[in-house]
């Protein structure tokens, strides 16, 4: 049962269509683990928190710099130098303090990522190389867990979600399809547009805690938008035979 301060709280998304008061039940029984917490994950993850997601794991072993700023808007000067696991967590108390947040000052990799995503019930990939990508690619493949990545360059951002029980390829099957475009420590990035992928992605992942099969997703579907031009781009990802992670994973 919902209490009347939960209603009061979650008011507003009770009424969307999807989400009701089922559907709120099942966000607060969720465990959410968000790796990497800069333009992307401290934003989805103050959307978590305020969606009333009931556990939160935010992984990340790096600080706050101050050229952070002009897009990790979960973050000011008086975050420098602090680390960003610790900073968001005590931030996110402050947005929703019925909710359990778990800081992981520390960077994900193959030997850890199996015990930081096991109780979760998806993971969102908000990391910025092809190398750790890969890796949480692997790990969620591996554990059956759904995955929601998404990435930003430039003006523009691509998002996917990745769940082998379904249709649709992981994210070594869009590496080894395209051309995966370089981060934005080589590009740059405008802060909106890391922005637009973060809601997309946490819309994506909230909207699958809500009503998990019954969500109407679109599974292994790459997105591609640029904010400059308005030109949005989506095609079928489909499962390769040549992937070595999720083609015999299944």
């Amino acid at each position: 049962m919902l209490t009347n301060q939960d209603i009061k709280r979650y008011s507003r998304q009770l009424l969307v269509s999807g989400i009701e008061e089922s559907g709120q039940h099942n966000i607060a029984s969720a465990h959410v683990v968000v790796i990497g917490l800069g333009g992307l994950g401290s934003l989805a993850a103050r959307y978590l928190a305020g969606a009333g997601v009931g556990r939160i794991t935010l992984v990340d072993g790096d600080i706050v710099d101050i050229s952070n700023l002009q897009r990790q808007v979960s973050y000011n000067e008086m975050h420098l130098g602090d680390l960003k696991a610790k900073a968001l967590s005590n931030e996110l108390y402050k947005v929703n303090p019925n909710i359990d947040i778990h800081a992981k000052c520390l960077y994900a990799d193959s030997n850890n990522l199996p015990s930081l995503i096991n109780t979760a019930n998806c993971v969102l990939d908000c990391t910025d190389n092809v190398a750790i990508r890969q890796q949480i690619n692997q790990a969620c493949v591996d554990a059956q867990i759904p995955l929601f990545i998404a990435a930003a360059s430039g003006s523009a951002w691509q998002a996917l979600n990745v769940a082998t029980n379904k249709e649709g390829g992981c994210y070594n099957c869009l590496v080894n399809s395209i051309q995966v475009q370089e981060n934005c420590i080589t590009q740059g990035v405008l802060g909106p547009v890391v922005g637009m992928a973060a809601c997309h992605q946490t819309t994506q992942a909230l909207l699958y805690l809500a009503r998990k099969d019954n969500a109407n997703l679109k599974w292994g579907h790459y997105l591609t938008a640029n904010a400059a031009t308005g030109e949005i781009h989506s095609f079928s990802l489909p499962r390769s035979t040549y992937c070595k992670v999720c083609y015999d994973n299944h």
